[in-house]
């Protein structure tokens, strides 16, 4: 009876634990500073809370490093007509244009893609519906 109750008070007070606020993207990305990546991208992640693009940038002395790249959720890619996980193919080069994270971090969050076809892939709309208040 002392262990049935004793858990249950672990696991009401586990349950009581504070909750990470989502934070505007404007608080963790510069929406004033703009850098276009030119790289091999290695995974896609299309699942909640933000899709997430991980990719290979090699810089002019052929030091390679990697990115991760945050965008909106897949439901505000869905609403704006991109609902196939499959329109980025890993092992491909993209193009993209990212807001920098404001710690210096080689995180930022999606902007645009220049596809490897050519085709470029404006997400502005999603980072402004994320919360940049513009």
């Amino acid at each position: 009876m002392h262990r049935s109750l004793f858990a249950m008070a672990i696991f009401a007070l586990g349950s009581t634990a504070p909750v990470s606020a989502h934070h505007a993207v404007q608080a963790q990305f510069d929406q004033d500073n703009l850098k276009t990546l030119t790289g091999v991208l290695t995974r896609v992640m299309w699942i909640n809370p933000h899709v997430r693009w991980l990719m290979d940038v090699e810089d002019e002395e052929g030091n390679v490093t990697s990115w991760n790249i945050s965008g909106a959720a897949p439901t505000a890619f869905r609403r704006s007509g991109i609902s196939a996980r499959d329109v980025f193919k890993t092992g491909e080069t993209y193009s993209a244009t990212v807001a920098l994270a404001r710690d210096g971090s080689n995180f930022g969050y999606i902007v645009s893609f220049v596809m490897p076809d050519g085709r470029e892939m404006d997400l502005w709309q999603q980072y402004r519906s994320e919360g940049s208040g513009q």
